[in-house]
């Protein structure tokens, strides 16, 4: 008889053991797999454009200064930079990108200088200050250039700092 009752206390313990295994894989699986899956962004691919697709325009003649916002008014802080503009040689709906840019290029020169006359001698010396700028000129460029287009491309592809001087 003994061996009867600890066959099935046995067999109890087991039934146990599975069934809370099962609820517990089921946990992790549906709940923890679940928020994972919902905090994660799906990836971004980067695409690379191939040079052919990329055309070039340099925005200023040569190096230009710009003064920055002063936190100090007896100094005067400066930003000397020569701004090229990496755009897309073709973008639907747009017939031509290149009139396009250079229709607008002083408005393009404005929001260059608008920008830098924004910041501070602190926020110019940031180790990511050149990159910070080249996305937030971008994105303003695009917002103007896209103003009166019915397109979802970008024009603008990057902005490049051929020099980047402060003082």
């Amino acid at each position: 008889m003994e061996r009867k009752s600890s066959f099935f206390v046995l067999i109890g313990i087991v039934a146990f053991l599975s069934l809370a295994l099962a609820l517990l894989a089921g946990y992790i699986f549906f709940v923890q797999g679940g928020q994972d899956g919902a905090q994660k962004s799906p990836d971004k691919a980067v695409v690379t454009p191939k040079d052919k697709d990329l055309m070039k325009i340099k925005l200023f003649d040569e190096k230009t200064p710009f003064n920055l916002k002063s936190t100090d008014p007896k100094k005067i802080s400066v930003i000397v930079v020569n701004v090229e503009v990496s755009y897309f040689a073709k973008v639907k709906k747009i017939s031509d990108t290149t009139a396009k840019i250079e229709a607008n290029k002083s408005k393009l020169q404005e929001i260059v200088g608008t920008y830098f006359q924004s910041l501070t001698l602190e926020d110019v010396m940031k180790s990511d200050a050149k990159e910070r700028a080249r996305e937030e000129l971008t994105k303003m460029m695009n917002d103007q250039l896209l103003a009166n287009e019915n397109t979802n491309s970008d024009i603008v592809y990057t902005v490049v700092f051929d020099q980047w001087f402060y003082q």
